[in-house]
């Protein structure tokens, strides 16, 4: 039998690999695997970014959690996965990261 993890989200300040100790908690999911509880982090960081006073007025989402890179600097994380806001009235759209940790529960 597969023991539960936990999957822990932390968000960014925009790029994974900088001011990694400032990264913030967003949530924690418990599953037995990634592919488990992806929509759940997938939902987490989509709701995290809506929730930013400077988002409020944006559409967000996320794409699904993925082991993470490895030409990232960053050692903390196990997976990572993309935040994106879409301006209503602007050029691009916002990209920020999050890391995922995988711990015992």
């Amino acid at each position: 039998m597969v023991k539960a993890m936990k999957f822990i989200l932390y968000r960014s300040l925009g790029d994974i690999d900088t001011a990694v100790k400032k990264h913030e908690l967003v949530g924690v999911e418990i599953g037995r695997s990634i592919d488990e509880v992806a929509n759940a982090l997938i939902k987490a960081a989509a709701d995290e970014l809506a929730a930013l006073p400077e988002y409020q007025h944006c559409k967000t989402a996320a794409y699904a959690p993925e082991p993470i890179k490895e030409f990232r600097r960053v050692k903390r994380y196990q997976y990572e996965m993309m935040g994106i806001v879409y301006p209503p009235k602007a050029e691009k759209n916002i990209l920020i990261e999050f890391g995922i940790v995988e711990a015992d529960e």
